[in-house]
């Protein structure tokens, strides 16, 4: 625990039932959205690039650009959303998520569209700092696990479904009907918080740069840290490599890149109902330490099957791993999130953030840096920088856990 006064979190679930029910949701809303608003339009990006006159480049930079206002903003809304009141900080952020998203879905340019992209960013960045609060406060520690898990599950859930559901949007109504459907999301979200969500209490909580780096520094928070970093490094560098092995090596028609990208969010998705579960009956410091083991040990198996890759090598052993690993790291992800507000609960938004910045610094660098690797020497030291990436954290937290006292306890 921190030297900072604990919020009466007690107090916080035994209040208002219906409240309580309408801010976890719109917790649950908000990871979904989050991933959900990031690839809705990825099926209709040649489309979107003839409408706006704009390069490929252009176009996917609109995707980038909307990662990393998700990602920083994170880090501002954490502390704020510890100080004020949560309501009028998710109402805010919903504001600008659909007054963002309406503004896309009318751009007549790549420029128009970048801007709507950074408020959709911002916008959901604050939703999702609320998030983190919410679950924190609505649930008591020994349910925070499975909790938890709901949210990563939500988040997962956007990112399996966006690519199908925004490509259908957008054979009927073209890929500004992706933007209206998103600002339809936000707009009943930003209803429902307004009329049947009460007043929130506000923590009045003052959080500077010496209560990060605590929360850097405290040898689980730390761990949990470099597990999610790790993590979401190694995933987004399948992501990124993957559909170019699929197609160069193996032979496989490109068409089944898709069903591969959408594997490992629903193995994530199925982890992490499960790995919560796990958290609150075992402990949720025995599963991170556990969901790591087996992720790397899984990363193993995909870096094998990427030095193997040939025509006729057989896809199911790539579908195999692919699969084991998304339920390891996603087993992983509810006890790192419950770790940080349980070390950390009257800056529970805080450590939250961090967590999902970290894993957001993993997302942005795996694609440009598994490039220039798979460049430098193919697919497989792509694949084995990451495993690298994955056992020196591995290494890291088991470092960090013993200068901790709970490591005996748990």
């Amino acid at each position: 625990m921190t030297g900072f006064s604990a919020l009466p979190a007690a107090q916080a679930r035994s209040s208002g039932g219906a409240g309580r029910r309408v801010l976890v949701g719109a917790a649950l809303a908000a990871g979904f959205l989050r991933a959900f608003a990031q690839m809705i339009y990825s099926g209709a990006l040649v489309s979107m690039s003839s409408d706006l006159h704009a390069s490929p480049a252009g176009i996917g930079l609109t995707i980038s650009v909307y990662g990393f206002c998700v990602a920083v903003c994170q880090i501002f809304f954490g502390p704020l959303v510890d100080r004020y009141s949560s309501k009028w900080i998710l109402i805010l952020g919903m504001l600008l998520f659909t007054g963002g998203s309406w503004w896309g879905s009318v751009a007549a340019g790549l420029g128009g569209l970048l801007v709507a992209r950074c408020l959709q960013g911002i916008g959901i960045a604050a939703a999702v700092a609320v998030g983190v609060a919410a679950i924190s406060d609505a649930y008591a520690p020994e349910q925070r696990g499975r909790a938890m898990g709901l949210f990563t599950m939500s988040n997962s859930l956007g990112a399996t479904v966006a690519p199908v559901l925004g490509s259908a949007i957008a054979i009927w109504f073209g890929w500004r009907g992706d933007l209206w459907a998103l600002a339809a999301c936000g707009l009943l979200v930003l209803l429902l918080v307004l009329w049947q969500l009460p007043a929130q209490p506000a923590p009045a909580q003052r959080v500077g740069l010496q209560a990060l780096l605590q929360i850097a520094r405290q040898p689980v928070t730390a761990a949990a840290l470099g597990f999610g970093f790790a993590q979401y490094y190694a995933i987004y560098t399948y992501h990124a490599l993957l559909p170019f092995m699929l197609s160069e090596r193996m032979g496989v028609p490109e068409s089944w890149a898709g069903g591969f990208q959408a594997l490992l969010p629903l193995g994530v998705t199925v982890g992490s109902l499960w790995g919560g579960r796990l958290a609150d009956r075992h402990g949720a410091l025995r599963i991170l330490q556990g969901s790591a083991a087996m992720a790397g040990l899984a990363y193993g198996l995909l870096l094998l099957a990427s030095l193997l890759a040939a025509p006729g090598f057989a896809v199911l052993w790539v579908a195999l791993a692919v699969g084991i690993f998304g339920v390891a790291a996603g087993a992983g992800f509810p006890a790192q999130l419950s770790l940080m507000v349980e070390h950390f609960p009257a800056l529970r938004a805080t450590a939250g953030t961090a967590q999902l910045f970290a894993r957001a610094m993993g997302s942005t660098l795996a694609p440009v840096l598994a490039g220039v690797l798979s460049q430098r020497g193919g697919q497989p030291l792509g694949f084995g920088f990451a495993l690298l990436v994955l056992l020196g954290s591995s290494a890291f937290g088991w470092l960090q856990l013993q200068r901790s006292p709970l490591l005996a306890g748990s």
